[in-house]
This record gives C-alpha cells, sequence and structure tokens, in this order.
C-alpha cells in the first residue's frame, strides 16, 4: 500500500541519476539551451512514545545512560535543491545537479538512543555531474540510486548521532557513486558503484541491475552486486560485508488476468561469497497480494504480505546465516520500514519472519485512512546475539490517516502500538504496550 505522505521522506529533492524517478513540484527555468528546475522541501515532525523497549527504557548508544521509558521528542529538515541540462546537440546534453540538508532533532532524542536533543547539521546531499547521450545516461558523485522497491538498495546514508533527524531520515545519497544508466523502452538496465557513509558500515556496492516491463502486466528485474568493505583493516569499522555477494530476483506491480483488481510482487535474495575469513550464506524473500475493491464505497484496499530474513543458529563460527539489510530503503509504510516502532527501533530486516495484514481506503481524493497488523517471529532463536527460547517477538498495529493538503503539502497522523510476546518480554524484561503517536508533515516547491 502506498502511503503519499511517507512517500515524501525519501523521494523528494531525488535527483536525476535514479533507476525510479519521481516528478518533482519546483521552480522551472529554461535560457536557449540550459534548462533546469530549483526546488525546496520541508519536514517536520513530533512523535510521543510511551513505555519504550517495552518499559525497560531508551537507551543512548553513545553514553549507555537509560532515558526512561517516556520519549518525546521533534525532528525537522530543510532541503534546498536544483538540477541542470545543457543540450549540447539533439541526443547529447549535459548534466548536473545538487542538495543541501540541514537536519536537527530536538526533545528527548529518538527512542532508539540514535540521536540526542540539539543533534543535527548542515551538509551536501546531492553534487552529481554527467550527461546523457540517446538511451545512455551516465552520472556520477553523491547521488540517489534505488533498485525495485528499495528492497536492498535505496538509501545511502544512515541518519543518526550528529546527523540529526533519525525518524525523518532526510539523507539518502550514495557517495563516489557511479551510474551508468540504459533506458530502452521497456528494458532498463544500470550499472552501478556506490558508497555508503560510516554510520551506515562505510561499504561499496558494485553491480549490474536489469528490468523489464512487459506490457504493463509485470515488472521483471535481477539484480548482482559485490560488496566491499571500504574501511582499513583491523579499524573499529565493521568490515563483516567485505567480499560479500548478492543476487536478488523480483517480479513487482503484476497482474493476474481476468482479475485486474489484484496486485502482486515478491522478490527473493541471496548472499552468498566469502572475505577476510567469513563465508557469507543468508537469504530473503517476500511474497504480496494486494486486492482494491472498485465496485465497495470508499474503494477498501485489503493486503496480505509474508517476509523472511534469515537469521544465524551458530554466531560462533565463520558463516554468516544472518540476513545483511545493506542500504534498504523506505518508500511507504512497511517498505521497507516494517512496522514504525519494530522497524525503526527492534528489528532491522534481519533475523525476522513477519506476517502482515494491512486495510487502506480512500475516504476522499486527498483523505486516506488505513490500518496494518504485524506479527513478528525470530528466525533463529536469538536477538542481537543474546539467546532466547521462544521465535514469537512481537505484534505492532498501527492506524494512520494520511491528508494530501494541496500539491505542496502532506501530513500524517499515526498511533501505534507494540504487544511484547516471548521473546521480546525474555529479552527486555518487561511486558508492557511500547507504542508511539506520530504527527508528520512535509512541504514542498
Amino acid at each position: 500500500m502506498v502511503c503519499t505522505t511517507r512517500l515524501s521522506r525519501t523521494f523528494l529533492a531525488l535527483g536525476l541519476p535514479m533507476a525510479t524517478q519521481v516528478a518533482l513540484a519546483g521552480y522551472s527555468f529554461e535560457d536557449g539551451n540550459l534548462k533546469g528546475e530549483a526546488n525546496l522541501t520541508a519536514g517536520g515532525g513530533a512523535i510521543f512514545s510511551r513505555n519504550v523497549n517495552f518499559g525497560a527504557g531508551r537507551v543512548d548508544m553513545r553514553s549507555g545512560k537509560n532515558g526512561g521509558s517516556r520519549i518525546d521528542w521533534q525532528e525537522f529538515y530543510v532541503k534546498p535543491g536544483v538540477k541542470l541540462e545543457y543540450a549540447v546537440q539533439p541526443d547529447f546534453s549535459l548534466l548536473a545537479g545538487g542538495s543541501l540538508v540541514g537536519a536537527t532533532t530536538l526533545g528527548d532524542g529518538d527512542a532508539g538512543g540514535f540521536t540526542r536533543r540539539s543533534d543535527g547539521k548542515v551538509s551536501t546531499e546531492e553534487f552529481y555531474g554527467g550527461f546523457r547521450a540517446g538511451e545512455w545516461t551516465v552520472t556520477g558523485g553523491r547521488q540517489n540510486y534505488m533498485i525495485g522497491t528499495g528492497f536492498i538498495v535505496m538509501d545511502g546514508n544512515l541518519d543518526q548521532l550528529d546527523d540529526g533527524a533519525y525518524w525523518l531520515a532526510p539523507r539518502t545519497a550514495f557517495k563516489d557513486s557511479v551510474v551508468a544508466a540504459w533506458d530502452h523502452g521497456a528494458l532498463k538496465a544500470q550499472g552501478f558503484s556506490l558508497g555508503t557513509d560510516s554510520d551506515l558500515g562505510d561499504f561499496r556496492l558494485t553491480g549490474l541491475n536489469l528490468d523489464y516491463n512487459v506490457e504493463d502486466h509485470v515488472t521483471l528485474g535481477a539484480t548482482a552486486l559485490k560488496v566491499k568493505a571500504m574501511g582499513p583493516k583491523g579499524s573499529t569499522l565493521p568490515r563483516r560485508r567485505d567480499g560479500m555477494l548478492v543476487y536478488n530476483v523480483r517480479a513487482l506491480n503484476a497482474k493476474v488476468p481476468g482479475l485486474p483488481d489484484l496486485t502482486l510482487n515478491a522478490e527473493y535474495a541471496l548472499e552468498r561469497g566469502s572475505g577476510e575469513g567469513v563465508d557469507y550464506d543468508a537469504k530473503a524473500w517476500y511474497g504480496q497480494a494486494d486486492y482494491a475493491f472498485g465496485a465497495l464505497p470508499l474503494t477498501p484496499i485489503v493486503g496480505y504480505r509474508y517476509t523472511s530474513f534469515s537469521g544465524d543458529d551458530n554466531l560462533t563460527d565463520n558463516r554468516q546465516k544472518a540476513w545483511d539489510s545493506l542500504s534498504k530503503g523506505f518508500v511507504d509504510w512497511s517498505t521497507w520500514l516494517i512496522g514504525d516502532v519494530v522497524g525503526n527501533y527492534l528489528l532491522f530486516n534481519s533475523n525476522e519472519n513477519v506476517q502482515q495484514f494491512s486495510l487502506k481506503t480512500h475516504l476522499d481524493e486527498g483523505l486516506t485512512l488505513g490500518a496494518i497488523h504485524y506479527q513478528f517471529w525470530l528466525d533463529e532463536k536469538n536477538y542481537m546475539g543474546t539467546a532466547v527460547s521462544d521465535r514469537r517477538f512481537a505484534d505492532e498495529s498501527v492506524v494512520f490517516l494520511d491528508w494530501a493538503a494541496s500539491k505542496s503539502l502532506t501530513t500524517s497522523l499515526s498511533y501505534n502500538w507494540v504487544k511484547p510476546m516471548a521473546a521480546a518480554r525474555q529479552v527486555f524484561g518487561d511486558d508492557q504496550k511500547f507504542s508511539a503517536l506520530e504527527l508528520y508533515f512535509t512541504y514542498r516547491y
């Protein structure tokens, strides 16, 4: 299900070199062979959380101090950007673009302890250049790039510590990157080399992606990439990804003949290879079905998805079986932040199996009401290395209201609550309901 409000958290102000483009609002200009667009995005959120970590309290990742179980905070960001295109010849253009991000966290800091009050800074987000020649587009620098729905590759920056705005996550660009894209109508291909920031792990993804649109019935895709850890050997930066090979196949937005209201999505991925004494043997997959009841009032859409990320049953050997989420992105509710509470603060797309039931309806053209229920299991009986006796982890439910007030302003209000099950109660030693009331807005020009 698509939430237009939350889409703006990552897609607004994206630059030219993306596998998936989103139309942007902004000020367009043209002077002879030069054309471009200046745009501005601003966002803010207020989150009120109770019984953090099921009552165990928020732990600051830097000091290790417990800040209590009632955590309220606010986040804001502003992102001005520009993109340019200069036509040298009818079929050859020079491209350039850039943007800045200023973000801050206020209040108690986020519920996960990843940011504190007053964390935040102004920094370069995108800064790229390149060219378009016929069906080819080549760009290099700091730029955004996404594969499919962001299941594995989308976000090159983890907004924590002095970046600020961990929940809003306005920074997504990959550093020191090159993308060569070929667009031949239904067939699209990209070769890429992408660097992530140090908070995400300071690694590089290099590979090839293919997408083929089968007459609007389904988009088939495949990706192969290699991971290289960029931190120096012997440093404290994680190098566990070095030498990893990742393979992904997918079928997105599939339509079944005779059932136009049914939409199917599925992906399967493997992590293999070896490096620095570690062998990789992990997998992840999901299957999803959404059905729109077009003949009913308010056109309700019901959905079901099962998602699996492998865990590791032996944390002491040199074989890594737990799925590494790499640079997953955020597109809409539950994709690929599975549960706004569990996905942000408890489980991170590794060692988990999730059932998801969803319902969404359009109250009018700009107002959407929805609800999602998630059931979480651990794939193997450990939580971040801590052994547990039961795989059943938690249930999360959310009710949300999205309002597109205008073409420029979108807002969202949600209430999320998580019930701990046997594994979570064993890990955190408490059984209170972890909840969050979230208010969010985005303005774009």
